[in-house]
């Protein structure tokens, strides 16, 4: 099925940040080198997530809000298709590429095109960035999806309090389905553990997976739980707290030796006077960001001591932190002030909580910037 294309054209660049517009529409782009705004992109409401090609050529979006699928090119900056809700489904909330990146697949909240079941819609890519629907999956309301290191699936089904492992080449059969409390949302993924933690948002839990062995290793308490960050250097995982106060830090080791039980002393509290949802760890693992849902300060944590390295003002509700591929540089979206901040992390352990900030970026007038994805890094958000 041929896809609506757009030919208008756009400049180059090389690396860049996508900043997302929550109230908005599509994303700024912003030269990471010089850390100025380009452009804007995209046409959709409320996007989830930028899924990026192997190739590092083609960004896939889809809008919650709007219920649509873009497909971007991130050599000259525009939407080259344009899928609406008759061929995407209702509320796409996430997406995954294979690793060879030959197949994308949308999970969504609502009714498929053809279903009034969700569940995930399957699309072919190609070199040229089109993408055409290939296969339907009717399993369920599907939230949080990722795709592991040995290609296959797995899904976060809300309304079946489960987590199901599909494969990731045609026809997609499942392979394997695990029960989990209480709302099944986001999830995250850490390879270098081979650990999947599935946020259980009713329940205040996280549910690690080992996809490798394809087996349950335990329920980790951990209140209104959001993101997820493992930080190998420290053994730790940390997730977001959007209700209550700070974060929730969970031993991996523990985690890792569990065998399906309730891991209750594997999670420890660290409170910083604010609800929290994300946070990014540079690379070595020495610093851990966390933002504010209540606040206008980002707090920088030594994820081994759990001790707060700094604490600086960015704006209000700094939203979604982003590390530069070495750590140096930190990106900080301000939700209600509409800018991002741009902070040197080198610079954090000083006594001026302004000698960070290199630079604050301005978005345009309740745009509500809240979610920057790197398109030098490797993983998608």
């Amino acid at each position: 099925m041929a896809t609506d294309r757009d030919d208008s054209s756009g400049p180059i660049a090389g690396p860049l940040a996508f900043v997302k517009h929550l109230r908005g529409e599509g994303f700024t782009v912003i030269d990471t080198d010089r850390h100025e705004p380009l452009t804007q992109v995209g046409n959709g409401r409320q996007p989830h997530t930028l899924a990026v090609h192997p190739s590092g050529r083609w960004g896939y979006v889809p809008y919650m809000g709007s219920n649509t699928l873009e497909v971007i090119d991130f050599r000259e900056l525009r939407v080259t298709a344009r899928l609406d809700q008759d061929r995407i489904g209702t509320a796409p909330v996430g997406a995954a590429l294979t690793r060879t990146g030959d197949y994308l697949l949308v999970s969504c909240y609502g009714g498929l095109p053809d279903h009034d079941t969700p569940g995930l819609v399957v699309f072919e890519t190609s070199e040229r960035g089109d993408v055409t629907p290939l296969k339907q999956l009717p399993v369920g309301k599907a939230g949080g999806i990722i795709v592991d290191v040995r290609n296959d699936v797995w899904v976060a089904l809300k309304d079946e309090n489960a987590v199901v492992r599909l494969a990731g080449s045609p026809p997609f059969d499942e392979r394997d389905r695990f029960s989990v409390p209480g709302d099944p949302q986001d999830v995250a993924y850490a390879a270098s553990y081979g650990l999947l933690g599935v946020n259980n948002v009713d329940d205040g839990s996280v549910t690690f997976l080992d996809t490798l062995a394809g087996e349950l290793r335990g329920t980790v308490p951990a209140p209104n739980p959001r993101g997820g960050t493992a930080v190998p250097a420290a053994d730790r995982w940390f997730v977001g707290d959007t209700e209550g106060d700070g974060v929730t830090a969970i031993d991996v080791t523990a985690v890792r030796e569990g065998t399906g039980d309730h891991l209750d002393s594997a999670a420890d509290r660290v409170e910083l006077g604010t609800p929290t949802a994300f946070t990014d760890a540079t690379p070595d693992g020495a610093v851990l960001a966390i933002d504010a849902y209540e606040g206008d300060r980002v707090t920088f944590l030594d994820p081994a001591t759990l001790n707060v390295v700094a604490r600086v003002r960015t704006g209000e509700t700094p939203h979604h932190p982003r590390f530069s591929p070495d750590g140096r540089i930190c990106y900080v979206p301000n939700m209600d002030e509409d800018t991002v901040t741009v902070l040197d992390t080198a610079s954090l352990r000083g006594d001026d909580p302004a000698a960070p900030v290199v630079t604050t970026i301005d978005f345009p007038d309740g745009s509500a910037p809240s979610g920057c994805f790197r398109t030098d890094r490797s993983e998608s958000l």
